[in-house]
């Protein structure tokens, strides 16, 4: 892609990152809850009602890791128009790519000229080359929503105030109360005091009647532990199957999209860096977060695998998807091999 082109894209993401930022910072802004703590617009907004439906399910099925399951799956469904218009954006800008190629070997001395005709070539077929990157970071802010009510039951699911949290925490570490074989501490994150809660439930049912034992238990695991390399369990094995099912997610994203457009991905840097900073990151996180988190990921990545063939396919019998029309003239070269 010409550098003078890249360079208009880099801008245009840049503004787009800012304008986020600028809408990120304004959700930070507080307000005074009904409890009288401070409390983000973003989690009265987002936060809340996400949590709300995590606990709904929970209430439901009584079990938190088939709720986290069931909770992916909702989400998903939630944020899939949404990943089907970015799909739908990268798939036709990949079928583009024989016509950019021809307008690169076209010019080759002359980047302004591929920048202008390349711009008049996104113009003809109604193509936006930020298209994909737009709903992409719409989907953003939804994505952190959905972490707080994993990684702070207490406060997003049971709705306990921060004086409420203290007093749940000081009185576990005056009894001496421990997850597996870890005593409670200051430290101790919110998914393990439920656990906690929940072995010595008459101990701290006084300190508020919206205090209520929750099962962690999933598989024969406890979703409040956190894996570590030195206990060598049930456990251990998730942050690695989510590390795995991530690159799959991402190899499969891959595959679909070359077999889609009849075109292959551009091996840049940037996309192999993606394609293994992923999995790393869902590792490192399996391994310092609570086992619950991992079970979403998972949760998450699989039904991501499902959700990516559902999305070529509805993307590829819509007709008001050009993708046949996009590849002109190699249009009928493309459609043979598909």
């Amino acid at each position: 892609m010409p550098k003078s082109f890249q360079k208009t894209k880099t801008r245009a993401i840049v503004v787009v990152v800012l304008a986020v930022l600028l809408i990120a910072t304004s959700l930070t802004g507080c307000v005074t809850n009904s409890a009288g703590e401070s409390e983000s617009i973003f989690s009265i907004i987002l936060v809340r009602p996400f949590a709300w439906i995590l606990d709904w399910i929970y209430g439901w099925c009584g079990n938190f890791g088939l709720a986290l399951i069931l909770f992916c799956l909702i989400t998903r469904m939630i944020l899939l128009p949404f990943n089907i218009k970015s799909k739908r954006s990268m798939l036709r800008m990949q079928a583009l790519q024989p016509k950019i190629k021809e307008i690169e070997k076209k010019y080759p001395n002359d980047k302004n000229k591929q920048s202008i005709e390349m711009m008049a070539l996104y113009k003809k077929e109604n193509i936006s080359p930020m298209g994909g990157c737009l709903t992409s970071l719409i989907t953003l802010p939804l994505m952190f929503a959905l972490y707080w009510p994993i990684s702070q039951p207490l406060r997003y699911l049971m709705r306990l105030t921060s004086a409420e949290i203290g007093l749940v925490r000081e009185k576990l570490i005056e009894i001496g109360a421990k997850v597996g074989d870890v005593a409670v501490s200051a430290n101790t994150s919110e998914m393990a005091l439920v656990r906690a809660i929940s072995d010595n439930y008459e101990a701290v049912s006084s300190i508020s009647d919206k205090i209520y034992p929750m099962d962690l238990s999933f598989l024969g695991m406890n979703l409040g532990a956190t894996p570590n390399f030195q206990v060598f369990n049930a456990l251990f094995f998730l942050p690695i199957i989510s590390a795995g099912t991530s690159y799959l997610l991402m190899y499969v994203t891959r595959w679909l999209q070359e077999k889609a457009t009849g075109q292959k991905a551009p091996a840049e840097s940037q996309n192999k860096m993606m394609t293994w900073l992923m999995p790393l990151m869902s590792l490192w996180i399996g391994f310092t977060l609570p086992a619950g988190l991992a079970i979403y990921w998972i949760a998450g990545n699989l039904i991501g695998i499902l959700q990516e063939f559902l999305m070529t396919y509805i993307v590829k019998k819509n007709p008001k998807t050009p993708l046949e029309e996009v590849d002109k003239p190699n249009g009928n070269k493309n459609r043979k091999k598909r």
